[in-house]
């Protein structure tokens, strides 16, 4: 055989390999997604508050509207009431009922697809640069992070803007312009979803400079900034073009129909930098420490250390933007008043390939290549790491008294009213005194300025991750929650940030970092999974055959239900969306049903009016009772429906709306 076909040989063997790599990944992948689709969303372990109850609804209903009634809204209804925020969704929605008709599954579909395209492409680039095997050991444990499925179950349109980040990066990489040019329409494509794209555009511009200096591909980095900002624009006009017909039916313009249904959470003053500050040092946020466990580091800390570590080297490539936008990213989501962890889905998608660029440039940031002393080096690694873990497990202990620990934390919906380094700041000094002693230890105690600068910089924002959990942890029985929920993602988190920070920066030997980093990041999932029972609940809940509470409720819920009725309420699409019921969401109006019923009432003064009640989220079913001389409520059925804080049953009511006796 010529060492020409033996050359062939092997590259067939190669493909064979990397397809056959991607295979299973694929099929693990969808044995944990695929077989949920009709069920309920979520899971117990990973929902947060009103994401099972309400979300899905929210975002698609659109399409279910579009389908069944020609319109993707209808004011006097106020349906659906995020289009303007996200039309993208509906569209999606309106194609997948197109395609498939109504059901509780049909518009996962294509949510799900674009996924595992996504998934598959960071697979192929990955395999591309670093075989199969590495491949599928950073893609396959991150890909089954609690949330990550949770939320690729169902219609999550932060995991889709995921998707598209990591499609738009892994095109970009290509470096022709036409794929930079394809990469700039696809991350403005996501002002369609969300106006995450402004923050999002820095992660996927980075695939345009990826590994090249500065210099040479500015052409490329700027022609794609410029594009995915046209595009941003261009695609928000498609969105209020597409508004057209619905806005003429209901009478006012496109710009303005828009305007209406752009219903969100308020974003934070650009420059209440104290607020920032507070979001910041609380990072991640209760319940999010739970569900982020040591993922957090590796989202925050140790790309912003990689950055440190090339500057050290004066390496000024286009890998330090991904280093840096990906922190840059996750801070700007962690100062948001209202915190939900699947805000960070897209840093988490695009993670395999981060810890891949990591793990390759600190390979080329290493000084000369001289064997690795793992005697003289493991020491002091596991001297830290054993230091900061015990640190970790003391402050955890100490009892904080309640008049003084109010304010210092917070959960979903608010910033701490006080900044959390002033609670953790004896263990941020504790860290960042241990981890520069170490790696000066290990460097020989031969650093300058700005040498000890870097670490003790990178040393703090590690220990600023690690332990915002401290004050959950000390707060936990005020809260009514156990230590070990808050505990756990600590002492992982710390050890992580201690062991990466001293091989990062401590040693001078050459390490073989693509082949630590492509193992450590299975392990460093496999050890959440162990070690912080939220991750422990969720692999039974991964495993545990879905519910169709939903679709057994819709069916009663159809045998009731006029079909010119009108259903308003927070549930109301959600729990609607497979039957041809129109509804009015209460979320627009603060869940004050009022004003939903009387505009409907002025369009349709012969409306059927119901209301699905919630006993425990009960804002809804309060303003009726103040407005009880004026409409009165009769009970019409209870169903039994997860709650919106933890998926327990509670009772829904099903009520119809009656004039009250001797109102006008």
């Amino acid at each position: 055989m010529t060492m020409e076909a033996q050359a062939q040989k092997t590259a067939r063997a190669g493909r064979t390999k990397a397809w056959l790599a991607l295979l299973a990944f694929a099929a693990a992948y969808l044995a944990v997604r695929l077989p949920w689709l009709p069920c309920d969303p979520g899971i117990r372990s990973a929902w947060e508050y009103g994401y099972n109850a309400t979300d899905e609804g929210y975002y698609i209903d659109g399409g279910k509207e579009k389908f069944l009634w020609g319109s993707f809204v209808d004011l006097p209804r106020g349906e659906a009431f995020t289009y303007g925020y996200s039309p993208g969704t509906h569209w999606i929605s309106y194609v997948a009922h197109l395609l498939f008709g109504q059901s509780t599954w049909a518009w996962r579909i294509p949510f799900l697809l674009a996924c595992l395209l996504a998934w598959a492409a960071v697979f192929r680039h990955l395999s591309k640069r670093a075989g199969p095997v590495a491949a599928f050991a950073l893609c396959a444990p991150v890909s089954l992070v609690p949330m990550v499925v949770a939320y690729e179950r169902t219609a999550s349109n932060d995991a889709l803007i995921g998707a598209m980040l990591a499609l738009a990066y892994v095109c970009a990489t290509g470096r022709t312009r036409t794929r930079i040019a394809l990469a700039g329409v696809l991350t403005g494509a996501i002002a369609l979803f969300k106006p995450s794209v402004w923050v999002l555009v820095p992660i996927a511009a980075a695939g345009a400079a990826d590994g090249r200096d500065f210099r040479s591909c500015a052409k490329d980095v700027a022609l794609f900034v410029c594009v995915a900002v046209a595009s941003a624009f261009a695609w928000k006009l498609v969105a209020v073009l597409a508004a057209v017909p619905d806005a003429a039916r209901a009478g006012v313009s496109a710009w303005e129909l828009v305007k209406r249904t752009t219903t969100h959470y308020p974003l934070p003053p650009l420059l209440d930098l104290a607020s920032h500050f507070k979001g910041i040092s609380a990072f991640p946020r209760d319940p999010s420490i739970q569900l982020l466990a040591a993922v957090a580091p590796l989202l925050l800390s140790i790309p912003f250390a990689a950055a440190l570590r090339c500057a050290l080297a004066r390496r000024w490539n286009g890998r330090v933007l991904l280093f840096l936008a990906i922190p840059a990213y996750v801070a700007a989501v962690s100062v948001m008043n209202t915190l939900y962890t699947h805000y960070f889905l897209p840093a988490i998608m695009i993670l395999p390939v981060a810890l891949f660029e990591i793990a390759d440039e600190m390979e080329k940031c290493a000084g000369p290549a001289e064997p690795l002393r793992w005697k003289k080096a493991l020491p002091p690694l596991l001297a830290v790491a054993a230091l900061c873990a015990t640190g970790t497990l003391f402050l955890a202990a100490q009892s904080v008294p309640p008049a003084e620990s109010q304010g210092f934390y917070s959960r979903i919906y608010n910033l701490p009213q006080h900044n959390v380094w002033g609670m953790t700041w004896p263990a941020l000094l504790a860290f960042v005194a241990a981890s520069v002693a170490c790696i000066s230890y290990m460097q020989g105690f031969a650093a300058g300025p700005a040498g000890l600068a870097a670490w003790a910089a990178a040393a703090f924002v590690a220990a600023s991750v690690a332990f915002a959990p401290l004050p959950a942890a000390q707060l936990a029985p005020y809260m009514k929650r156990a230590t070990a929920e808050y505990f756990a993602p600590a002492a992982v988190s710390t050890a992580l940030s201690a062991l990466f920070l001293a091989a990062a920066f401590g040693f001078r030997e050459r390490v073989p970092w693509r082949k630590a980093v492509a193992w450590a990041a299975p392990l460093c999932v496999l050890a959440c999974y162990l070690a912080t029972p939220n991750w422990r609940a969720a692999a039974a809940d991964l495993a545990r055959p879905g519910t169709h509470v939903y679709d057994s409720v819709a069916k009663e819920l159809a045998a009731i239900l006029p079909q010119d009725a009108i259903v308003l309420g927070e549930r109301s699409n959600q729990m609607l969306l497979s039957l041809p019921v129109r509804t009015a969401t209460t979320f627009a109006a603060s869940s004050n049903p009022i004003p939903v019923v009387e505009s409907i009432l002025a369009a349709e003064p012969e409306a059927k009016l119901y209301a699905l009640l919630d006993t425990q989220h009960s804002y809804c079913l309060r303003h009726f009772q103040e407005h009880a001389a004026k409409y009165r409520l009769r009970l019409v059925k209870t169903f039994k429906m997860p709650s919106f804080a933890d998926g327990s049953p509670v009772d829904v009511h099903l009520a119809a709306i009656e004039p009250a006796k001797g109102a006008n």
